[in-house]
């Protein structure tokens, strides 16, 4: 099944031809009917068709013919090779899910902006360059484009980077929701997506098999991608909506809305409760690790740990307290990079205190990150921090170091209840 073809007319003239063209689309309650529209060029295609003028897009210059009954109530209206509906030279065809997809996506976009739509439209005719791709439903009057392909790997990188040079457009990218990823590596079209639009979209259908065209067999599903660690690359998927395609709407302006809300709103409010859970969920888990460094064996003689606590020298107290000043300070300057890469990204960045290392710089005590010391791709995104130069305290950058100075206290009680304010 296609849904689009090359019309040959009588003057031998070539012209895509869509089968939106040939019918005019009602609604009657849930239900999308395609009826005839009995106009002047459907009756030429409908000859056109007998006649073998109608080819393949594809480029296999294979025949097809009409399909498209008398009866009003069918929704079958589309194009179909010859030769038992199937040609060994075809390399395309289009698919149940695909064509219905298609269908219902041009039904809604009827509906709630009640424009004009073209159909599988090459950027180039819009701004009159040379662009080669398209998009799959426009409606001029709002400059209001969506791209709709099955597979989401269809949309490259090259598309949404062109189509983006077009400033004023407002476009919508969907894919099928056998894209949608829970956690993992999110594919690079995706990322792209989500760049352009703040959110990855999917369209879920039921039953692509059933020849009815119904509302209520679209779903649209907006999600959201973080990437936790940046280390490991694992993204996580964040659900920010799920309901029937009827229940979004879209303004003159372009945007996406759900209840008279903009996406934004929904995104926006399910990314920050998330990176609030995260962040406690990782101060409690370097609380619990400090917690665990603290606790130091001291062996015993009679096994009493009472009575190894008043033996212990003055020596062993001073050197267990300069050790947790020691990991309070390192602890302190740990938090403080990742609020700093926090402020320009929300993206989760958990330092490793092994790469923080003290050393005393004109009688202070200070805070040395080495980027040559540690595995490029962290110290990538490390030198990408902000730097700061004030009077009490400063993070500086010295060739391949960075030096965080003055965030020492003298009292190792102070230092210890610093510490734990910050976390």
């Amino acid at each position: 099944m296609k849904t689009e073809c090359i019309y040959v007319d009588e003057n031998h003239q070539e012209r895509i031809l869509y089968i939106d063209e040939l019918v005019t689309v009602e609604y009657e309650n849930d239900e999308i009917h395609y009826i005839n529209n009995n106009s002047r060029l459907f009756r030429e295609v409908r000859r056109a068709s007998h006649e073998h003028r109608l080819f393949c897009t594809c480029g296999c210059k294979s025949n097809l013919q009409l399909v498209a009954g008398d009866k009003s109530v069918t929704t079958r209206r589309f194009f179909r090779n010859y030769m038992n509906f199937a040609n060994a030279n075809c390399c395309y065809d289009e698919s149940p899910l695909t064509q219905k997809s298609k269908i219902l996506l041009r039904a809604w976009l009827n509906q709630i902006l009640q424009r004009p739509l073209l159909n599988d439209i090459p950027i180039a005719e819009i701004n009159k360059g040379n662009r080669k791709y398209e998009l799959t439903y426009y409606a001029q009057e709002y400059d209001f484009g969506l791209v709709y392909a099955n597979e989401a790997k269809n949309i490259p990188f090259e598309k949404i980077q062109e189509l983006d040079e077009y400033k004023e457009m407002h476009i919508l990218y969907l894919s099928d929701i056998h894209n949608q990823l829970q956690s993992g590596q999110l594919a690079i079209h995706q990322i792209d997506m989500q760049d352009k639009q703040g959110y990855c979209l999917f369209l879920k259908i039921a039953d692509p098999e059933k020849e009815e065209y119904q509302f209520s067999d679209a779903t649209l599903v907006c999600m959201y991608y973080i990437r936790e660690n940046l280390e490991s690359g694992v993204w996580i998927g964040l659900p920010v909506l799920e309901d029937n395609l009827l229940t979004f709407s879209i303004s003159p302006q372009g945007t996406l809305s759900y209840q008279n809300k903009p996406v934004d709103t929904y995104r926006d409010a399910v990314r920050q409760q998330y990176i609030a859970q995260a962040r406690t969920r990782i101060q409690e888990e370097n609380l619990h690790r400090t917690a665990a460094a603290n606790i130091q064996p001291v062996p015993s003689e009679h096994g009493s740990s009472a009575e190894t606590y008043h033996t212990s020298s003055t020596h062993t107290k001073q050197q267990a307290s300069s050790c947790q000043e020691q990991e309070a300070l390192k602890f302190t300057v740990k938090r403080i990079i990742e609020k700093r890469l926090e402020k320009y990204s929300d993206i989760l960045f958990d330092v490793d205190i092994s790469w923080l290392t003290e050393t005393t710089i004109d009688g202070s005590r200070c805070i040395i990150l080495d980027l040559d010391r540690i595995d490029a791709k962290n110290a990538e995104i490390l030198s990408q921090m902000q730097l700061y130069t004030g009077t009490q305290k400063s993070i500086t950058r010295a060739g391949s170091q960075i030096l965080f100075k003055g965030y020492a206290t003298c009292k190792s009680t102070h230092t210890q209840r610093t510490y734990r304010s910050l976390l």
